[in-house]
């Protein structure tokens, strides 16, 4: 996912190890201070006689020193010669020091200053552009794992969405994806960062005192050990902190939208206790993510504490007693070794942040790595039109739980012709729909367009044969001529229009605030049931479709919603190969065939009259759900 930006990420660790270097040299700055400057009687001479004031001014001394032993530096450096690099700094560094020697102390001393503050400016301004270049990457890998998510999702089978909540999907996409971020920035540039500053500083306490370094090298790394245990158990609580998000999103959302149920069964104490539950269970986790990362950071410094006082204690002998260590060199080793604390408890809150990452990603790319039962095959057929006929050839389908749900289906639907399907709830009617535009794909037999498996076809040229009106109506938080255009744009207003009339829809959109320009509302809820299927109705006779899947649900519409909606159905389906789950007396007439389904056989066909005369299953659904019906 980084790879798209790997030059900001080479700038960004450029800056961090610059960053590194300078805060390094700055602390190697120490070793002048105290043994070239602190150390001088008078203006000219040093304490040990080292050299003598010749005159020179510094910056022609310094000029004269880097040209001499600069280039051999930076040759090493090029050629990637490490003992080389090693030699050639040292050397233009002892050259450095003796330019400071030869001039006067104030001299030397403002020189230093100045390269200090020179130094931290170096140091803050890299830590800003590694900052600045990071942003960018942080950013566009979390713009494209949303985005790649999301186009995922929209290509999973109706079988994942089943089993998924909505809510913790919602979860998915906002707070484990932000994680991401953090376990970014730590893994690819803080970790970089404070590990090349450790090295830097330990280098810099290594060439100080080779004998203390070794000291703080045997004292470390049990406090590592200890940081990856911390580590571990900070990725196994941060991956279950983020399923009890998961589950109060959900939790939120099925309240929000059933907020009618709940209120009319006097459900909120029973709500709230159940989110309570979710709720607590998510702050414990909270807590003891909390306390894991705050122990990490002070168990670091404790150990660091340790440290430094064996430091002192042996440090301050060599140079009492004047065992080969000058003050400079004990205050340079010092300054690297406390130095060497803050990237050690940097490194462990980094880790911490990248495990809640790492939790994050596990079910983040859980998603991404779920496939779909239904997908293209390789040089699928594109279908332009339908001219023949439908064919269920022994179909059989069952869900995850392998109960089956339709049972050797064999039927045929013409072109121009209505099949009505009726049966009981549960008979399998709407699966029967459902697999036409292969929502999902029969477990057994195969159904064919025009002699085509439907496995065989495009999946979006055959979705853009078919116009689909469901139960449950779906419409967008947008305006009614978007909902009516849905994802088509340029479509000029007249069409719109006339899709909206034939629909029995213009009169009341006309009554609206802003006629077409109104906004709905989520799901449009500021519509009746009978606006919002008419709406619907208008969308998929917008589309014209030549194969039309049809639930007529009116039964929970008053009489003239009712009649409205039959009409604006009526106008829809006339001339179309429609396949439609029957809800009143007057589709069923109108039907060519009409399909009782039971226990997910087809037990009954024929027309209405004949299915009457056969007195069975038709004929006492007909008695119990039609006859009282126009």
């Amino acid at each position: 996912m980084v790879k798209p930006y790997w030059v900001p990420v080479l700038a960004a660790i450029i800056c961090a190890s610059v960053f590194a270097l300078s805060s390094g040299a700055t602390i190697g700055m120490l070793l002048p201070v105290f043994d070239d400057v602190f150390t001088r009687t008078d203006e000219n001479n040093t304490m040990e006689n080292i050299g003598e004031y010749t005159g020179d001014n510094l910056f022609t001394l310094l000029d004269r020193n880097i040209s001499l032993h600069g280039k051999a530096f930076l040759d090493e450096l090029l050629s990637l010669n490490t003992s080389g690099m090693f030699q050639s700094a040292k050397a233009l560094f002892s050259s450095l020091r003796e330019s400071l020697r030869l001039v006067p102390a104030s001299q030397a001393l403002i020189a230093i200053i100045s390269t200090i503050i020179l130094l931290i400016l170096i140091k803050n301004f890299a830590s800003f552009m590694q900052a600045f270049f990071m942003s960018r990457v942080e950013q566009g890998v979390l713009y494209d794992v949303r985005k790649m998510m999301y186009r995922h999702l929209l290509h999973l089978d109706l079988v994942y969405f089943a089993r998924s909540r909505s809510g913790e999907l919602l979860s998915r996409f906002t707070a484990d994806v932000d994680r991401l971020k953090g376990a970014i920035t730590e893994s690819l540039i803080n970790m970089l960062k404070q590990g090349s500053l450790l090295l830097v500083y330990l280098s810099i306490a290594i060439w100080a005192s080779w004998h203390l370094a070794l000291l703080v090298l045997i004292i470390f790394p049990p406090s590592l050990v200890i940081l990856l245990v911390i580590g571990r158990k900070l990725r196994k609580k941060s991956h279950s902190s983020q399923e009890r998000m998961a589950d109060f999103a959900s939790i939120i959302q099925e309240t929000t939208l059933g907020i009618r149920v709940v209120k009319a069964f006097s459900m909120e104490t029973f709500e709230m206790n159940r989110f309570g539950k979710i709720l607590k269970s998510h702050k414990n986790l909270e807590i003891t993510l909390h306390r894991l990362r705050a122990i990490s950071g002070p168990l670091t410094e404790v150990v660091g504490a340790l440290v430094s006082g064996i430091l002192f204690w042996y440090g301050g002998k060599a140079v009492l007693s004047g065992n080969g260590m000058s003050p400079g060199q004990f205050f340079v080793f010092l300054g690297a070794a406390l130095s060497m604390m803050d990237p050690v408890k940097n490194i462990s809150k980094a880790n911490a942040r990248i495990q809640s990452g790492l939790a994050a990603a596990e079910r983040v790319f859980r998603i991404m790595d779920t496939g779909s039962s239904v997908m293209d095959v390789e040089n699928p057929v594109e279908l332009d039109d339908f001219r023949d006929r439908i064919v269920y050839d022994d179909v059989s389908f069952s869900y995850i739980n392998h109960k089956p749900v339709l049972q050797h289906i064999n039927m045929e639907l013409k072109k121009s012709e209505m099949i009505a399907l009726v049966g009981p709830s549960g008979a399998g009617k709407s699966t029967l729909a459902d697999l036409l535009p292969r929502f999902y794909d029969p477990d057994s037999g195969k159904i064919s367009i025009d002699g085509i498996d439907l496995r065989k076809i495009k999946i979006s040229s055959l979705r853009r044969l078919m116009g689909i009106v469901t139960q449950e109506t779906v419409l967008f938080n947008d305006t009614v001529f978007n909902n009516i255009a849905y994802g088509e744009s340029g479509i000029p207003f007249e069409k719109i229009r006339e899709a909206a009339e034939v629909a029995n829809a213009l009169e009341f959109i006309e009554d609206l605030e802003d006629s077409f320009q109104t906004v709905i509302g989520e799901r449009g809820i500021t519509l009746s049931g009978g606006q919002r299927q008419r709406l619907a109705i208008a969308r998929a006779i917008l589309k014209d479709p030549k194969i039309l899947i049809f639930d007529e649900a009116t039964s929970s519409l008053d009489t003239e919603a009712e009649q409205l909606v039959q009409q604006a159905i009526n106008n829809l389906v006339q001339g179309r190969t429609t396949l439609v789950i029957a809800h009143r007396l007057s589709t069923v007439r109108k039907a060519d065939r009409v399909l009782v389904i039971d226990n997910g056989r087809i037990v009954e066909q024929g027309s209405h009259d004949d299915l009457i005369t056969l007195n069975g299953l038709y004929r006492r659904l007909y008695d119990l759900q039609f006859s009282d019906k126009p």
